[in-house]
């Protein structure tokens, strides 16, 4: 059993619960190739989870994830850690060694991964610095980078397989509204340069709209809405119109309170 040729990503049906909590609640999604999918929601209602589910870092109670043919819920670990090898992950805090060079947190996929020579790395790795403009900096530690240096040599780092999904968990969290319009845009020209088809997680409403081709809305561990843009913002769903215009009145407030009164 696979999935449709037409999608780079399916979940079917998918629960996951973490003790008492059910963070997904038989959730479905497709993703198609060369969407900019992103997937909003509240704090806390398993967007990062989602993501962790289709590398495999978590397995769900029930239901099955797919990356193109590979169904991820019955692979070997083997198995399972070739076919990350096509899935590039870029990290809410970016997540670089801190006792690690630039250049060598950028490499580090390819030494783990690949039999590739030092010359054949560095070559690569120069060429996805110069894409991100960090090609100057491959000498720094961490520490001597800011918030938007970071996030560039961790989106490097994620395309040094030449992934053909690329997964991004809150991009653009902690910078200053430049520097995040600066980390959109270069995820957009990447993404296009390279065809490859992303999964973004944000509640940044400003940066989802930028960067997203599809949105998709988590709520109660459901997919309630899941649209282009423009028929996204007409949604007639309540849920989707309060949490798009940040209003106080409306079912999400209401339906939190009404959780912690059945407590």
């Amino acid at each position: 059993m696979s999935a449709a040729n037409s999608n780079v990503v399916e979940l079917r049906d998918v629960t996951m619960q973490f003790e008492e909590k059910k963070v997904l609640d038989g959730l479905s999604l497709k993703v198609r190739p060369e969407d900019r999918l992103v997937i909003m929601g509240q704090s806390g209602s398993g967007k990062s989870t989602i993501l962790r589910l289709i590398l495999g870092i978590l397995r769900p109670n029930s239901g099955s994830i797919f990356f193109k043919q590979f169904e991820i819920t019955r692979l070997s670990p083997r198995k399972l850690q070739q076919v990350r090898r096509k899935i590039g992950m870029v990290y809410q805090y970016s997540a670089l060694l801190s006792s690690r060079t630039v250049r060598d947190n950028v490499a580090l996929p390819l030494e783990e991964l690949t039999d590739k020579s030092r010359e054949e790395i560095d070559n690569i790795v120069d060429g996805k610095l110069e894409l991100v403009g960090m090609k100057d900096a491959k000498d720094r530690l961490p520490s001597e980078l800011s918030g938007g240096m970071k996030k560039r040599v961790s989106l490097a780092r994620a395309l040094v397989l030449e992934p053909e999904l690329m997964l991004f968990d809150e991009p653009v969290a902690g910078l200053d509204p430049v520097m995040a319009s600066v980390i959109d845009e270069l995820i957009i020209s990447l993404t296009e340069k390279s065809k490859v088809t992303s999964i973004i997680v944000t509640h940044e409403m400003e940066s989802a709209f930028r960067i997203g081709t599809r949105m998709a809305m988590l709520y109660q561990g459901k997919i309630i809405e899941d649209a282009e843009l423009e028929r996204f913002k007409k949604s007639k769903n309540p849920v989707v119109q309060q949490f798009l215009s940040g209003s106080t009145e409306g079912p999400i407030l209401k339906d939190s309170e009404d959780a912690i009164a059945k407590k």
